[in-house]
């Protein structure tokens, strides 16, 4: 038995088994054989390249990471196009909708998640699309090609939910495509989740100017057709002549593999700082895992979280995953945005404001106990990585905060020459 390698089996071919993958073959890998398995056909792919694929910023061949000779070339095998319909962990294998049964030794988990649903009647329609895969984006732009010969752009209206990152790009890409778009957000801004009510302001002035039109503090409440999507009748009672819809609410982990095979969890399959689940064989990344009540939609701590596994497979080094804030930009062409931290202001923090209503141009830092607890910045966001380092190492700027939101060169002169004057006095 001695130098048999293990058998290392990868449920998931998402961005999160991607980079896993890029990070074990970093290391020695040489112990384990890897097998792959992806529900879709195609090797795993850049997700958050979809918008500019949907916008025709970019193409499909440009955002496949790993095409199937990535992984023929690296000795992984890769079952593509197949489901895991079930965990078997007595017997140490997985169940696939081809009804074959695949051992392992170690098992990964990186399913990802799915658009989260809405409450709205009748979502069986033609016509009516989430925004999350490759799939996806081919059938709207099948879709939106086929309204263009017929309509020749004068009528084709397009409603977009959600007013978060993903509704955004996607009513951006519809709008390039020439359609006429709606966006309808039930909160009473954009981008809610990461901006305050200013600076939401701002953003969807910007994006008017795109042709998006913005129906804000409503919701859908049913879809009306035949077969094909007509119109959307919102709460409200207002009604919307649309022959396209995307929903883009956010996302729900893929958690139920996991927990029917008896894995602990509770929005997600719940995971310790080492990535390792309630079984010592098992371990999960990306979206569709838990850590300390919280799950994840966004690329860094999932990168985080694969390089502790990695760590723990390859050299048996454990290195704990740390949720640590992520800054939040925008990919739509002319807006230059950056969040990160607290957002909203309360009695708690010494706010500083600079605020341009003509030229488009808003910096909001949200300071606690003389430290950057928090920073939204609009039109100009050169300095927003420079404020993340200062909120993320806790630094204390009560020397340099009247100069803050002047920029750096204000902000680092300062620093200097108060630098200097301490140096000569002492």
């Amino acid at each position: 038995m001695t130098g048999k390698k293990k058998k290392l089996l990868i449920v998931g071919n998402g961005m999160a088994a991607g980079r896993l993958l890029d990070e074990l073959i970093k290391r020695d890998v040489s112990g384990f054989e890897v097998t792959v398995i992806g529900d879709e056909r195609q090797g795993s792919y850049n997700r958050i390249m979809l918008s500019p694929v949907l916008a025709g910023e970019t193409d499909v061949p440009a955002i496949i990471g790993k095409p199937s000779s990535w992984y023929r070339d690296r000795g992984i095998r890769f079952v593509s196009g197949v489901q895991v319909k079930a965990v078997e962990r007595e017997r140490k294998c997985v169940l696939t909708s081809e009804g074959n049964r695949l051992r392992y030794d170690h098992l990964i988990l990186a399913v990802g998640s799915r658009p989260a649903k809405i409450p709205a009647e009748n979502q069986q329609l033609n016509n009516i699309y989430s925004f999350r895969t490759l799939r996806d984006v081919d059938r709207l732009l099948n879709v939106a090609r086929f309204h263009d010969r017929q309509s020749r752009k004068t009528d084709t209206d397009a409603l977009v939910i959600g007013g978060g990152l993903l509704g955004l790009e996607a009513a951006y890409g519809l709008a390039l495509k020439g359609l006429r778009v709606t966006l309808v957000h039930r909160s009473g801004w954009l981008l809610n989740r990461q901006l305050d009510k200013t600076a939401g302001g701002y953003l969807q002035r910007v994006l008017e100017e795109k042709n998006i039109r913005f129906i804000l503090n409503d919701e859908v409440a049913r879809f009306s057709g035949s077969h094909e999507l007509k119109s959307a009748e919102l709460k409200s009672g207002q009604s919307l002549s649309c022959k396209l819809c995307v929903i883009a609410t956010g996302i729900t982990p893929n958690k139920e593999l996991g927990l029917a095979a008896g894995l602990k969890g509770a929005r997600g399959v719940a995971v310790n700082p080492y990535m390792a689940t309630s079984d010592e064989d098992i371990s999960a990344i990306g979206e569709c895992v838990e850590f300390k009540g919280e799950t994840f939609g966004l690329v860094e701590p999932i990168w985080q979280q694969c390089i502790t596994l990695a760590e723990r497979l390859c050299n048996n080094i454990k290195l704990p995953f740390e949720n640590t804030p992520v800054p939040t930009k925008l990919k739509v062409s002319g807006v230059n945005l950056f969040s990160a931290g607290d957002f909203i202001t309360t009695d708690e923090h010494r706010e500083l404001v600079y605020r341009d209503d003509k030229a488009g141009i808003y910096r909001k830092l949200l300071l606690r106990d003389n430290r950057i607890v928090g920073a939204v910045l609009f039109g100009d966001a050169r300095d927003g990585q420079d404020y993340f380092t200062m909120l993320s190492e806790k630094k204390d700027v009560s020397k340099i905060a009247p100069f803050l939101l002047m920029g750096r060169a204000f902000y680092q002169d300062s620093d200097q020459q108060q630098d200097s004057d301490g140096a000569v006095a002492a």
